[in-house]
């Protein structure tokens, strides 16, 4: 401690050397810290006395039965004569420790002449001060504390001294202590739902919940005889492992619910009897001159109770794991990545079906999710990567700010511009240069060797595939030889796949497809393409290559199925088949609005207005059909006849961007023809349906399915029935019997042999992700979570900007609030949301933040506060209607939308220049280390550049987007084939690529 204290006064240091000296010293230290001691004991009671005396605590004491039945903890007993006593014999022996001090300190000249050596006093007394403020912050502390407990009793001594001065009767006696002692009841629900809360953000829960791991040595002993082989036993265990987690997690949510329900219960009790003491009082003519009073006085205690519990609460979270009955070893001083997968509880956990010998710590790290981006990752680079790094975002900037320049018109000097440039240079050079603190530089370090050591394993062990999975939004640990299995199973059931035997690769023979059609097409003798729509499918040749396949894993399924995903976003038709799609699923989306559903949202909209017409009765059955590998089944005959036929009937009515049918028809054509790819380090074509991964394909599949549902939705709607249709995905609704309704759906089935499907009738089903029922004809909808569904939301430790996290949570509500029917509905989806938030590491105050800011914002504060069951069916509603108006395909926004562009066609024909805001966006990467600062720091050097006096940029508004580095999903998952198999190999022959350069 003397070294700290002393850093840079070697002479100091040399001089302790002495044991005399030093012993001098601690003397001098032991003196010091007595006289710090009573300076502490003398705050206290002058201010014990402050608080005393403003509260009038002694002029107008309370009776002994008072203090008993109204529960308070007088600190006031003593009398302020004793008081003062005190005081003054602590200042009396204040005086003494000061001489003390003084007297000692005269003794240093005497330790000086004796070694020779002069040292600098005033440098010496001020280390020793440090060391002994150092030594008593934990004792100020608790000083601190008792202050404030000081305070609190004589507050709370004035506020009932205050009510008894209204000379209440005793009926009035007792309401106001059964409002009172309601108010500590809730007080003490809200402090276990606190805690409860903390648990789960710690990750680590009361050790009441170790009996469920009980079971877990059992399992272990029975898995581990010969007749498991190791995959086997690695699934099996997880398994266990995961329920036993799932039930953790649902008591907390159980006990977190109970102690909420508490909470409001006894507030609205303490307000039920303030209520009903109310009216007594206003029948009692002689009572009435003393309610308002009375009742104020009431509520102040009220409020009193609600702020020291609260703080006690904090104080009690801070330190409740010091005092908990968990005896585990020292384990609130490990890191998050020291605890055992499967303790206690994670946000998520990798789903394993293959036998892996990944550690704690790796598992750990895979149980963050795939959209988790590691911190810091750059500052490991090589200097060279940095700077070109570096270059390359200055260059973005740069070229970002240039062309909004040009675009705009403003006549910027290139000096101004380069003298910019140069300061944005120099910022970035600064800020990556900058080193992270030491807590930041050590986690960002430990995350980088974890990820090192998993992309080590998985490639000396190449049985064990790690994939992301298909909907639950976790990893995936499977077996490869399985993974191998499946495909090939897929491949064979579909058949829509070919192998290209000849091993040479289509892209260059698929480039030329598309070149020659673009160019025959522009230049035919009339045009069939405008010059901007050539330019706008035209692949770009310098990032072309060849699209590969790879498959999710459904773990959420029987089996866990495969489906099959072709990333083809540098494809050669890419371009053609984006623009096809834009051009297209617009003029579809009108067409096909009243029997698609776009979202969840559309559902509930649907079906509330299906009961508010009287059609939803108590015999109403809700049917879900799904059909199996659309995209894959559909026949390209068929779906480009049905395109065809879709496009001259609608042609008329609607812009199809100036393309004739013909011309669609020959587009659509090419980017099924082209669908080739590489799998397994193998050339395939698919030769059935289209790519699930190409944008035209969802478009084309929806076209097809829309004649096929046709006698579907005419059957429906004769009958006053729902219909409607999510891709792939079928919801109606029935009040027929069960036999007719499979009687109808089995026909449908074989109406055509390449759409199969599976459906389900009850009274309650899930469809997307809404739970639907059907209580005696009553609707009642809510969030849907599959069983098999993770706790998963992006984590709060995540190198992602906060307003990130703010805005998961705002959606999450958005969502509760449009999906669940009713206000008890919404408060479990709101626990839900909560309990995940902590689980993924948000803080509670955090949380609890953002929830109340929420709801404010709406100004609908009763529905968080008590469930105001009236206020949350108006806001459902409200945000219901307001998800109808932003629809575009809607039938109200279309008037609208008329009626805007009428107001911009007046206002150009008047004459009146249409005033419109500039933006500037530039996306930039953001981290959470010295990068953090960068948004403030540009702004500084953009207004010293360009917003000066009179300049036309002072009202432009620059928006800074943020970059993400990549996720353990782009670190860790490694599903690409080698590039040599994608692009056009260097050395291909000269006859081969001479169309290209034409």
């Amino acid at each position: 401690m003397l070294k700290a204290a002393f850093v840079g006064g070697e002479d100091i240091l040399k001089w302790c050397t002495s044991q005399e000296n030093l012993y001098y010293l601690r003397e001098h230290t032991r003196l010091l810290d007595r006289v710090y001691y009573f300076k502490l004991e003398q705050d206290l009671w002058q201010n014990y006395i402050v608080y005393g005396e403003t509260y009038h605590c002694w002029t107008s004491s309370l009776s002994n039965t008072i203090i008993q039945q109204n529960q308070v903890t007088s600190d006031y007993q003593q009398s302020l004569k004793s008081t003062e006593k005190y005081q003054h014999k602590i200042k009396q022996q204040l005086q003494e420790a000061e001489e003390h001090v003084e007297k000692h300190a005269l003794l240093l000249k005497n330790y000086q002449q004796q070694d020779s050596m002069v040292i600098d006093e005033q440098r010496l007394w001020a280390a020793i001060l440090a060391i002994v403020r150092k030594g008593q912050y934990k004792l100020s502390q608790k000083y601190e504390h008792r202050k404030l407990l000081y305070k609190t009793s004589a507050k709370d001594h004035h506020c009932i001294k205050v009510c008894y001065d209204c000379e209440p009767t005793q009926d009035e006696i007792m309401s106001m202590q059964i409002i009172w002692q309601a108010t500590i009841n809730e007080c003490k629900s809200q402090e276990e739902v606190d805690i409860l809360k903390q648990h789960l953000y710690i990750k680590r829960l009361p050790k009441s919940f170790d009996y469920l791991d009980e079971s877990y040595s059992k399992i272990e002993n029975k898995l581990a005889r010969p007749i498991y082989n190791d995959n086997t036993r690695t699934t099996m265990s997880a398994r266990h492992r995961k329920i036993i987690a799932q039930n953790k997690c649902d008591l907390m949510k159980l006990y977190i619910n109970m102690a909420e329900a508490a909470v409001r219960g006894y507030r609205q009790y303490g307000e039920d009897e303030k209520q009903n003491l109310i009216n007594r009082m206003i029948k009692d003519p002689s009572r009435q001159v003393y309610i308002e009073r009375f009742i104020k006085a009431i509520e102040e205690r009220q409020k009193h109770i609600r702020q020291h519990t609260q703080y006690q609460t904090q104080r009690h979270i801070h330190f409740f794991y010091r005092r908990s009955d968990d005896h585990r070893t020292h384990w609130h001083r490990r890191s998050s990545y020291r605890l055992n997968l499967y303790w206690d509880i994670l946000p998520s956990s990798p789903i394993i079906e293959v036998f892996t010998r990944l550690t704690s710590e790796q598992l750990a790290l895979l149980a963050r999710g795939p959209k988790y981006v590691p911190p810091c990752q750059i500052q490991f680079y090589r200097q060279e990567t940095k700077e070109k790094i570096i270059e390359q975002e200055h260059k973005i900037i740069i070229d970002k700010i240039t062309e909004f320049f040009y675009q705009n018109c403003y006549s910027i000097s290139e000096k101004l511009i380069q003298d910019f440039s140069i300061d944005i240079k120099n910022l970035l050079q600064r800020l990556y240069a900058k080193k992270l603190s030491r807590k930041l530089y050590i986690r960002a370090k430990r995350e980088r060797k974890l990820i090192i050591n998993i992309r080590r394993y998985l490639r000396q062990n190449q049985q064990v595939t790690l994939r992301r999975t298909d909907k639950s939004r976790v990893f995936h640990l499977g077996d490869a030889n399985d993974y191998q299995s499946k495909v090939h199973q897929y491949m064979q059931e579909t058949e829509a796949y070919e192998q290209i035997t000849s091993g040479i690769s289509p892209l260059a023979s698929n480039l030329e497809q598309v070149i020659s059609l673009l160019n025959r097409l522009y230049n035919a003798q009339k045009p069939l393409i405008t010059k901007k729509q050539y330019d706008a499918m035209y692949p770009k040749l310098d990032h072309t290559e060849l699209a590969h396949l790879y498959f999710l894993p459904k773990p959420h399924k029987i089996g866990t199925p495969l489906r099959p995903i072709v990333a083809s976003i540098h494809a050669p038709a890419m371009l053609v088949s984006i623009y096809l799609d834009n051009r297209l699923r617009p003029l579809f989306n009108r067409v096909a609005r009243q029997t698609t559903y776009i979202s969840s949202t559309d559902v509930v909209q649907q079906l509330e207005k299906h009961q508010a017409q009287g059609h939803l009765l108590s015999t109403t059955n809700f049917i879900t059909a799904n059909v199996k590998n659309l995209y894959t089944m559909i026949p390209r005959g068929g779906a480009l006849d049905a395109l065809n036929r879709f496009c001259v009937k609608h042609s008329k009515e609607y812009e199809m961007a100036n393309l004739n049918v013909n011309t669609i028809i020959r587009l659509a054509c090419l980017v099924l023809e082209t669908n080739c790819f590489v799998f397994d380090n193998k050339y395939y074509k698919q030769i059935r349906g289209g790519a699930m991964g190409s944008p035209f394909t969802m478009t084309l599949a929806n076209i097809y399915m829309y004649e096929w549902e046709q006698s579907l939705i005419q059957y429906q709607q004769a009958r006053n029935e729902l219909y409607g249709r999510y891709i792939d995905d079928i919801f109606m609704t029935s009040n027929e019997s069960i036999e007719k309704i499979q009687e109808l759906l089995e026909s449908e089935d074989k109406k055509d042999p390449n759409i199969r499907i599976n459906y389900t009738i009850q009274q309650s089903v899930e469809f997307l992700d809404v739970f639907i029922e059907n209580i005696q004809g009553k609707l009642k909808t809510s969030v849907f979570r599959k069983p098999a569904a993770e706790p998963y939301i992006l984590p709060y430790t995540s190198d992602h900007p906060r307003h990130i996290h703010s805005n998961t949570i705002y959606t999450a509500l958005l969502r509760a609030i449009r999906l669940c029917s009713d206000v008890d509905t919404f408060n479990q989806e709101r626990l839900n949301i909560e309990i995940v938030l902590l689980l993924n590491g948000h803080p509670p105050k955090f949380i609890k933040r953002h929830f109340q800011q929420f709801f404010k914002k709406n100004n609908v504060t009763s529905i968080y506060k008590d469930l105001h069951e009236e206020t949350y069916q108006q806001f459902h509603k409200k945000l219901l209607n307001e998800c109808q108006v932003n629809d575009p395909s809607s039938e109200q926004q279309q008037p609208q939308q008329q009626q805007s562009n009428k107001k911009k066609t007046d206002q150009k024909d008047t004459g009146k220049p249409v005033k419109k805001e500039r933006q500037l966006i530039i996306h930039c990467t953001y981290e959470s280390g010295p990068l953090k600062t960068f948004n403030r720091d540009f702004r500084t050097i953009w207004k010293k550049h360009f917003c000066y006096t009179n300049s036309t940029l002072s009202n432009v508004h620059v928006i800074l987007g943020t970059r993400t580095n990549k996720t353990l999903d782009q670190l860790l998952v490694e599903k690409k084939p080698s590039r040599t198999l994608l692009t056009l190999k260097d050395d291909m022959p000269q006859s081969t690529t001479t169309w290209i350069t034409k």
